[in-house]
C-alpha cells in the first residue's frame, strides 16, 4: 500500500483477488483431506483477502472513503460434494464485505463481493470435456469470460455504483438464483 500511496497520492479504491487454485484438486471433503490442504486454502483465500483490508482501510479513510470489491465464488452458495475449504473461504469472504460495510460504511467505505461462476480461462478451454462445459450452461447462451467479471468490479468501484454496499453480486449467468 506504501508504494501505491506515494506513487499515485492515495489509495481510492482496491479488488481483492486471490485465490490457491493449487489446493482445489486436493480439497476433497472434510474427512479425507490433509489439514494442511485446509489451512494453506484459508492462509490464502481468506486471510489474504482479510491482510490487504487491514492496510486498505487506513488509507482509504484518509481520503474521506472509497471501495473494496473481493473475489468471492458461487461455491460459496452451492454445497458442493467437494471442495469444503474453497467454499467455506468463499464464504467467509462474502462475510468479511458485510462487516466492511457495516463498521466503514458511515464513514464512506464501500464493500462488495462478486462471485463468479465457471469462467472460461484458457486453462479451463483446453482441459475440460466439451460435454461438461456444456452441462454446465445452466440459464445463459454462454460460459462467463473474464471481462463480465471486470465489467462489474469496475462499476462496483466506480461512481455509478457508490449506493451499493455489503452485496454479494453473482455473476454466473444465472446458476444461482436466489
Amino acid at each position: 500500500m506504501t508504494t501505491t500511496v506515494r506513487t499515485y497520492g492515495g489509495l481510492d479504491a482496491v479488488h481483492i483477488n486471490a485465490g490457491d487454485m493449487g489446493a482445489v484438486s486436493k480439497d476433497t471433503d472434510v474427512v479425507d483431506m490433509d489439514l494442511a490442504v485446509w489451512d494453506r486454502t484459508f492462509a490464502v483465500n481468506l486471510r489474504g483477502h482479510m491482510l490487504v483490508t487491514r492496510y486498505a482501510v487506513p488509507e482509504l479513510l484518509t481520503r474521506g472513503g472509497g471501495a473494496l470489491v473481493y473475489t468471492s465464488s458461487i461455491a460459496a452458495f452451492t454445497g458442493e460434494a467437494a471442495r469444503p475449504a474453497y467454499s467455506a473461504t468463499k464464504a467467509g469472504i462474502n462475510a468479511l464485505a458485510r462487516h466492511l460495510a457495516s463498521r466503514w460504511g458511515r464513514e464512506g467505505i464501500r464493500a462488495n463481493a462478486v462471485a463468479p461462476g465457471l469462467i472460461l480461462t484458457p486453462a479451463i478451454q483446453e482441459g475440460a470435456a466439451p460435454d461438461l462445459l456444456e452441462a454446465l450452461l445452466a440459464r445463459s447462451t454462454r460460459h462467463g469470460r473474464a471481462d463480465d467479471i471486470a465489467t462489474m468490479v469496475a462499476h462496483l468501484m466506480s461512481d455509478a455504483g457508490a449506493w451499493i454496499n455489503g452485496q454479494v453480486i453473482n455473476v454466473d449467468g444465472g446458476t444461482v438464483m436466489r
